[in-house]
């Protein structure tokens, strides 16, 4: 995994009842946790082969039955309900993962890789590495359109697969 960070978005639900306790939802945005993970698939831009990237995107909430929750312990199923009562998604940087990858097909006719499961890889696995010139998402400023068209998608460190991230 080469990055965590957090987005907002518009709330689509704002408005409506929640069928489960009646409430209402008055949320303005949602805020989500992004895990952007680096892939072997190699893409061409400018002339040059870089590694490819996917993220997955889930509420960010760890509460016991948030989808965030479910990724996590299906990628790390050693984890303890009590491990994510001080979770951090930046101790996931470095951590390699197999991914189970679902392509979806919007209504403009795009298709989109969506990362749906996570596991553990094999011990001796060969993943891809996080350059040491890459910029989280925490880290940059505000990009021109012309710097934001020459950023590329780059690589990721394994650390220890048995050294729980939080």
């Amino acid at each position: 995994m080469r990055d965590a960070f957090l987005s907002e978005r518009p709330n689509p639900w704002k408005g409506s009842t929640n069928p489960s306790n009646g409430k209402i939802d008055l949320r303005e945005t949602i805020t989500e946790l992004v895990l952007e993970f680096l892939t072997d698939h190699e893409v061409e831009i400018d002339g040059k082969m870089l590694p490819g990237y996917v993220r997955y995107k889930a509420t960010a909430s760890v509460s016991e039955n948030s989808n965030l929750r479910k990724f996590v312990k299906g990628w790390f199923p050693q984890l303890k309900d009590t491990d994510f009562e001080r979770f951090d998604a930046d101790k996931l940087l470095g951590k390699g993962a197999y991914l189970t990858i679902a392509h979806n097909v919007d209504k403009k006719g795009g298709v989109w890789a969506n990362v749906v499961g996570a596991m553990q890889p094999p011990k001796g696995s060969v993943l891809p590495t996080i350059p040491s010139d890459y910029v989280r998402h925490c880290d940059r400023i505000e990009l021109t359109e012309a710097e934001k068209s020459q950023q590329h998608p780059v690589e990721s460190d394994q650390d220890n697969p048995d050294d729980l991230p939080f």
